[in-house]
């Protein structure tokens, strides 16, 4: 590993190992999966494709506190989806202000459409503790505390998913009018 820098890239720190399953996985299937491997969320694919992820935020809110049924209730029915995603060669204060923006503490990492990684807060944080400074920035700016012009960066946060138009798989959905469309269906 290289020194860190803020020029380092995501690729650098992104954990390789990241544990997947399918959408028809039991909320309990998941819950165990994640405590054996001591994890905090899994990527769930389908036909090799990451389609969602679900942190064990989304099993306590979205399942134990509305009283669901862990081994009725699937991995679809919870998931957070589509997906946001950062590519590998992604500089670190990019990622970091992505998560802040988008009020998440993992982001998956894709290469060609492919899983090739998840990186957390945590791993940043451990490799350069003075970016820092970038989340409290993207706080400031989120709580409206400063001024967010020239800082807008929306075009760096990218969704990979289904497509609500067609249905197919796509690293290149943008929100549009309360849907996630592909590119094809943009057209």
């Amino acid at each position: 590993m290289s020194e860190p820098t803020h020029s380092m890239a995501v690729k650098e720190i992104m954990s390789t190992n990241v544990i997947t399953m399918p959408p028809d996985a039991s909320i309990l299937e998941v819950a165990k999966s994640m405590a054996e491997v001591d994890i905090g969320s899994i990527v769930i694919v389908e036909r090799h494709s990451p389609i969602g992820i679900i942190t064990e935020t989304d099993i306590v809110r979205r399942v134990v506190a509305v009283g669901k049924n862990v081994q009725t209730t699937s991995a679809k029915d919870i998931m957070t989806a589509p997906l946001v995603y950062v590519n590998p060669n992604t500089a670190l204060t990019d990622a970091m202000r992505m998560m802040a923006r988008s009020n998440i503490r993992r982001v998956i990492v894709l290469k060609n459409g492919n899983l090739a990684g998840i990186i957390t807060s945590r791993d940043i944080l451990k490799w350069s503790p003075e970016l820092i400074d970038v989340l409290v920035e993207s706080l400031k700016l989120r709580n409206g505390e400063i001024d967010a012009e020239g800082l807008e960066d929306d075009e760096l946060i990218e969704h990979g998913g289904i497509c609500d138009v067609c249905g197919e798989y796509s690293t290149d959905l943008i929100f549009e009018d309360g849907r996630y469309v592909c590119e094809p269906c943009r057209e």
